[in-house]
């Protein structure tokens, strides 16, 4: 490669999106979005319910705990997690949306492959509409709830 201007350079390319660039949705704000992968920032207060038991067929669901602490179910264990910890929930693995235990918690939220905020905006979507998500829907993204 000359690295004169005009040529081509087959390598890929980082991409950056800036905080500011964060999509808001829900109690989420999506950080990056690409095929390989989607990552969100979630803030939790104490005292929220645990999300719907489920997995994905498809994808894995990996989760970077950035400040306070987080309760976990994941393949039927329970693990609190504090700042610095990484659980991942791989492909059909059954697991639910943290908890935050004591106190607020932030935490990153990544899902290999990406694609997986067509579902979130799609979902908040019918929720702004006051539509009920059907079975279909959850299939058709991969979101299989147990």
């Amino acid at each position: 490669m000359s690295g004169a201007r005009g040529d081509h350079d087959p390598r890929p390319h980082a991409i950056l999106r800036e905080p500011q660039e964060a999509e808001r949705q829900g109690i989420g704000a999506i950080r990056l979005t690409l095929d390989d992968i989607y990552m969100a920032e979630y803030e939790l207060e104490p005292g929220s319910e645990p999300g719907t038991p489920h997995y994905h067929a498809r994808h894995s669901d990996t989760f970077y705990v950035l400040d306070g602490e987080l309760e976990f179910v994941i393949a039927g264990r329970t693990v609190r997690a504090k700042a610095g910890t990484v659980l991942a929930a791989p492909r059909g693995a059954i697991h639910a949306f943290p908890v935050a235990i004591g106190g607020r918690a932030r935490f990153l939220n990544l899902h290999t492959p990406g694609g997986f905020e067509r579902y979130i905006r799609e979902l908040a979507a019918m929720r702004a509409r006051g539509e009920t998500p059907t079975d279909e829907f959850f299939r058709a993204h991969d979101q299989f709830n147990v």
